[in-house]
């Protein structure tokens, strides 16, 4: 993988991590006026497949996948609705600062399973980096640790394996299948999935979506952005190193609820909002200059 492949997948990621933080503080405002949660994840989704369909017939483009690239489609989607939907749900059983920390565990998981899938090495410089960025994402969530509904902890849980899952399926998924068609046919296995967690939690009623419309919109808009670059960041960049830079995810969260909010960033979140984007910029920099030079 050449240098200049890697910088597209960094700058891909950090452009998806920034949409992600943008739609999860609109998703808080959404749920706050009335909008279901499950109700959201069901609307992006079909949003999405209609706007990748638009853009299919009026730029031109397939959706045609090879028999042996399904199985790994299908795991994208599997995945994909996953994280929604569990991470959704952990933040109405705990904080969300205890939600994000054990989901932003994913990173981790990633950096250990990589070895065994992708071959690549550990190494002292990226378990340092990880281990800091991991540390200022614990300071400026600042997690309290009493009163936990464990249901909270196992779905962030779940959802940061399903993460980690979906960074390795997407990075495979990447390499053989089209970006149009990746995009359509993973929400077209997302949609059931949603449809039925819709249905069991009961729809809501198109008023309560109405008088949310802004927040409802903002939400979807930072998914679709943020699920396209997440896309492309996996086709350009390891998976370890595109989980390293999602972890500006939680701290872009907190500076827009800032603003959005009216959150104000306490001196912990301050100090561990810079301990991860130091993290970022060090883990670019080493991985750029492991990466193989052009040809």
């Amino acid at each position: 993988m050449t240098i200049s492949a890697r910088a597209l997948g960094i700058g891909a990621a950090l452009v998806g991590a920034t949409a992600y933080g943008v739609n999860i503080v609109f998703a808080r405002m959404a749920t706050q006026q009335g909008v279901s949660a499950a109700d959201l994840v069901f609307l992006r989704v079909f949003l999405m497949m209609g706007a990748v369909a638009a853009t299919i017939a009026l730029a031109g483009g397939s959706l045609k996948v090879e028999t042996r690239d399904r199985p790994v489609l299908i795991l994208v989607g599997v995945t994909s609705a996953g994280i929604g939907l569990a991470y959704f749900f952990a933040i109405s059983f705990v904080p969300i600062g205890i939600a994000a920390v054990v989901f932003y565990t994913f990173p981790l998981l990633i950096l250990l399973a990589s070895p065994f899938i992708d071959g690549e090495r550990f190494t002292l410089q990226r378990l340092g980096v990880f281990a800091l960025a991991f540390c200022g994402l614990a300071i400026a969530l600042g997690p309290k640790l009493g009163g936990i509904d464990m249901r909270g902890v196992l779905l962030a849980a779940a959802a940061s394996v399903f993460a980690a899952c979906q960074f390795f399926a997407a990075a495979r998924a990447g390499g053989r299948i089209g970006q149009k068609a990746l995009l359509f046919w993973s929400h077209v296995v997302i949609m059931p999935i949603a449809g039925l967690a819709a249905l069991a939690n009961g729809l809501g009623s198109w008023s309560v979506l109405a008088g949310a419309w802004f927040a409802a919109t903002m939400t979807i808009a930072g998914y679709v952005i943020g699920f396209v670059f997440q896309m492309l960041s996996a086709r350009s960049a390891p998976p370890a190193l595109v989980g390293l830079v999602f972890c500006l995810e939680p701290v872009v969260a907190i500076v827009a609820a800032n603003f959005v909010l009216g959150e104000t960033l306490s001196a912990p979140q301050m100090v561990g909002s810079l301990l991860v984007l130091t993290a970022l910029v060090a883990s670019s920099l080493v991985e750029l200059r492991r990466a193989p030079k052009s040809v």
